[in-house]
């Protein structure tokens, strides 16, 4: 059976054979008798290769960049600075993917991270650095994938081919085969080469994602300089009743101890201490008792 297998594969390479040594005017009839007497799907040239490949699986733009960009800013008031800078995203047509707010002591830090247009980077870049007192810092990367994905496209075509080839090898086997694991044999080829191209077709999508959209990681500090000395909404009479209240719960905390201490501590020291004086009158008599023995 494996024989029959090899047979039916050699097929192809058979058929391009013939194409190759038959003169050019009569080459495409020949190719066409011979795919249909083995039911096999004629193969493309290779020009026509190339013209389907750049029609179907061509990248959506000459050159695939992969945009990342860093900047670190100081700001005056860090909530107005994340509102601001979001509805700038916004409308040019980004998002905010991930943000972290927090506080050390009373200054309020935060770091976003946002997806904006490819196009609209430096659009977007202007816009976060108007939102600030001034630029820390700032890094723009970029990471070309053209080549990659063009190999993925390739990739596809090439397993794509194959799959079909499988299929009609398949369809062939279960006809002339009576064996079950022939049959299972070139199913699990076809599992495989499917599993192939989905995968290919995912980073296909990944890199298509990437490269609509740039990341922009923002990171948010107050300046010192423009942090008030006191912070607004600040109250005497309010820190006053703070402090009342918290001597108050104190002095609640030692009177519940107090009592804790009179009405479950003491008892058990005096059961103890009776425990301990009869112990030690017990102890005394028996000592004196044999006292009296050795004497007698």
């Amino acid at each position: 059976m494996r024989k029959l297998i090899l047979v039916l594969l050699l097929i192809p390479t058979a058929c391009k054979k013939e194409e190759l040594l038959a003169p050019p005017p009569t080459a495409a009839p020949r190719e066409a008798q011979v795919a249909q007497q083995v039911s096999l799907p004629i193969p493309p040239s290779h020009d026509e290769q190339s013209s389907s490949a750049v029609a179907v699986q061509s990248p959506p733009a000459d050159r695939m960049i992969i945009r990342t960009a860093t900047i670190s800013l100081i700001v005056r008031d860090t909530s107005k600075s994340i509102d601001a800078i979001t509805a700038a995203v916004e409308r040019g047509g980004g998002y905010v993917s991930a943000s972290n707010v927090w506080r050390e002591g009373d200054v309020l830090h935060a770091k976003l991270t946002m997806r904006v247009p490819n196009v609209r980077l430096g659009a977007s870049l202007a816009a976060i650095r108007a939102a600030g007192v001034r630029v820390q810092s700032e890094q723009v990367a970029s990471e070309e994938v053209t080549q990659e994905y063009v190999d993925l496209a390739s990739q596809v075509r090439n397993g794509e081919a194959t799959e079909e080839e499988l299929r009609q090898l398949l369809a062939t086997v279960r006809e002339r085969a009576k064996k079950a694991a022939d049959i299972l044999e070139v199913h699990q080829q076809l599992v495989q080469i499917r599993g192939q191209i989905e995968q290919a077709k995912g980073r296909m999508r990944y890199f298509e994602q990437m490269t609509a959209f740039a990341t922009i990681n923002v990171e948010l500090t107050p300046d010192a300089v423009a942090t008030p000395a006191i912070e607004p909404g600040w109250q005497a009479l309010a820190v006053v009743k703070d402090a009342t209240r918290s001597l108050t719960n104190a002095g609640k905390s030692l009177a519940t101890a107090a009592i804790w201490f009179v009405v479950y501590v003491v008892p058990i020291l005096i059961f103890m201490a009776l425990a301990i004086f009869i112990t030690w009158k017990l102890l005394v008599a028996l000592s004196k008792s044999s006292r009296r023995r050795l004497q007698s």
